[in-house]
């Protein structure tokens, strides 16, 4: 299972536990000093630290779309899937396959101009680039469908209506439940007049959900016309994507809980739990698979060009996952943790119950909690231990 929290400096150095105050007053804790493996999807330091800042550049959109009189709706798209489907292709796979799609591409162009080509070759690469498609999964028909319903005549048009698109923002969901993986979209759609969820839900709603099920139809799959889709208007704070970032991040540090939040599944980070604290060989089975279909997928996804969400907001350039977690984000106090504390809690698999434990009661809480476990650690500012009690 992938880990994260090799620390930084010398032998002696250990990691920082911080608590930080976010933009919309709400706190969260986060680990300093450690290099981080960056991945929202397989290691809960890094997915916190991700959607926090996510949460924070997603409710600075939100703002700037209502300032300005816009209104934005949550648009959910699912598929239908069984407990046999698989999840989806490796990064290895997808490169390979993307890398055959522009070789064929090539030599239809050669085709086209009478150029020579080597066709055995290129029957060869055919018969390579079948047996990955054939191995595809939900994951990797789902970026195709969002595809093919953000493209075309009638998106253009979509994109025309009630002042304009102003961009979206798309964000992919899988739980694992009795019928498999459940992978869906949950996608932001702002636009420049305040119109209701009813006149968009009948009009733009009803022909992405269109485009959305004809293109699954095409790879196999399917979506219900009851179950498949759903649009309502989003309000800061209130069932937006940051919101939604605000509750994962929540949700990850508290994943010992063996409780489904969607559709009666586990979220990644459950299964994670359930993985390490039991060995059951469907869960881990279930896991690994997850870590190779999700390896080197985006999260986040922002529209792009004349509708660029991020510029509209006057967010700048988008961080990576990586460079986001590898940030130690200002806090407003510190713990410096000694290393002989760090390796216990990596061990025990505690970071991020410690986490979570500092983010509801503040570092006062985590001291307590460090005092009564007997594990070292140090005022990170000015090597005094925090009071008691």
């Amino acid at each position: 299972m992938q880990q994260c929290g090799h620390k930084i400096g010398g032998p002696d150095a250990g990691p920082t536990l911080g608590v930080i105050t976010n933009k919309d007053g709400t706190r969260s804790a986060a680990y300093g000093g450690l290099k981080h493996c960056g991945s929202v999807w397989t290691c809960p330091v890094c997915a916190v630290k991700v959607a926090t800042r996510r949460a924070d550049d997603l409710s600075a959109v939100m703002r700037a779309v209502h300032e300005r009189g816009g209104s934005a709706f949550m648009l959910t798209l699912t598929m239908r899937h069984a407990r046999g489907d698989r999840l989806g292709l490796s990064t290895v796979d997808r490169r390979r396959r993307d890398l055959l799609e522009e070789r064929r591409a090539d030599r239809e162009v050669a085709e086209a101009n009478g150029w020579d080509v080597d066709e055995r070759a290129g029957e060869a690469e055919e018969i390579e680039l079948a047996g990955i498609k054939a191995r595809e999964g939900c994951w990797d028909v789902l970026g195709y469908a969002w595809a093919a319903v953000t493209s075309g005549s009638t998106w253009v048009k979509d994109s025309t209506m009630f002042g304009g698109l102003l961009g979206w923002a798309r964000v992919v969901e899988v739980t694992d439940g009795a019928n498999g993986w459940h992978v869906h979209v949950h996608a932001l759609l702002c636009f420049a007049d305040d119109v209701s969820a009813e006149l968009v839900a009948a009009s733009v709603g009803a022909r992405m959900f269109g485009r959305w099920r004809r293109a699954l139809e095409r790879k196999g799959f399917d979506a219900s016309d009851e179950h498949g889709w759903d649009l309502r208007k989003a309000q800061l704070g209130d069932g937006d994507l940051a919101d939604y970032f605000t509750k994962m991040a929540h949700e990850v540090t508290g994943a010992a809980g063996k409780k489904g939040r969607s559709h009666g599944g586990r979220t990644p980070m459950q299964l994670l739990a359930d993985a390490a604290d039991t060995y059951e060989a469907i869960a881990m089975a279930r896991w690994w698979e997850w870590e190779e279909a999700s390896d080197g997928r985006r999260q986040l996804t922002w529209s792009r060009g004349q509708r660029d969400l991020r510029a509209f907001a006057g967010l700048g350039c988008e961080a990576t996952d990586e460079e986001i977690a590898d940030e130690d984000q200002e806090a407003d106090a510190r713990l410096a943790l000694e290393v002989a504390t760090w390796s216990w809690l990596e061990a025990n698999r505690y970071e991020p119950q410690l986490l979570e434990i500092a983010e509801r009661g503040g570092l006062r809480a985590a001291s307590r909690w460090l005092d009564e476990h007997g594990l070292g650690y140090t005022r990170a500012f000015d090597g005094r231990r925090p009071p008691r009690g």
